[in-house]
C-alpha cells in the first residue's frame, strides 16, 4: 500500500512550516519563553507538569495534522521542532536560577512551603 500525500511539494512545505509555527506556539503558551523558565526553580513541579503538557500537546498535533495530511514532510518538520523546543526548555527548566549550573531531574532546589497551620502568622509584628 503506497502512502501518498494529499499535498501538492509546495503545500506539503507550507503545511510543515505551519506545523512548526503550531509546535512553537504551544510551548509558548504553555510554558512561557525560556528566560522566565530559567529563573524558576530547577526541576520545579509545576514547570515540569506545564512541559510534560507542552510535549503530548505538540506530539499529538504533529503526528494528527500528519497522519490526516498522510504527508512525511508535516511529520518530519513538526518532529525537529518538537525535538528544538524540547533541548531549549530541558536545558531551561535544569538550570538553576542563580548559578546557572544544571541541576540532575532528581534532585530540586524547590522547597515546598512550611507548615501553614502554625500561628507563625499571628506572631508577626504589624
Amino acid at each position: 500500500m503506497a502512502w501518498k500525500s494529499y499535498l501538492k511539494p509546495e503545500g506539503s512545505i507550507v503545511a510543515g512550516l505551519a506545523v512548526m509555527g503550531t509546535v512553537y506556539a504551544i510551548y509558548q503558551l504553555d510554558l512561557g519563553n525560556a528566560a522566565q523558565v530559567q529563573m524558576t526553580d530547577a526541576n520545579h513541579p509545576a514547570v515540569e507538569t506545564s512541559h510534560k503538557k507542552a510535549s503530548y500537546k505538540a506530539a499529538i498535533v504533529v503526528a494528527g495534522i500528519g497522519l490526516i495530511a498522510k504527508d512525511a514532510n508535516i511529520i518530519i518538520l513538526g518532529s525537529a521542532s518538537i525535538i528544538a523546543m524540547e533541548l531549549t526548555y530541558r536545558t531551561a527548566i535544569m538550570a538553576h536560577p542563580e548559578t546557572g549550573a544544571m541541576v540532575p531531574p532528581g534532585e530540586s532546589v524547590y522547597a515546598p512551603a512550611g507548615d501553614t497551620t502554625s500561628d507563625a502568622y499571628e506572631q508577626m509584628a504589624y
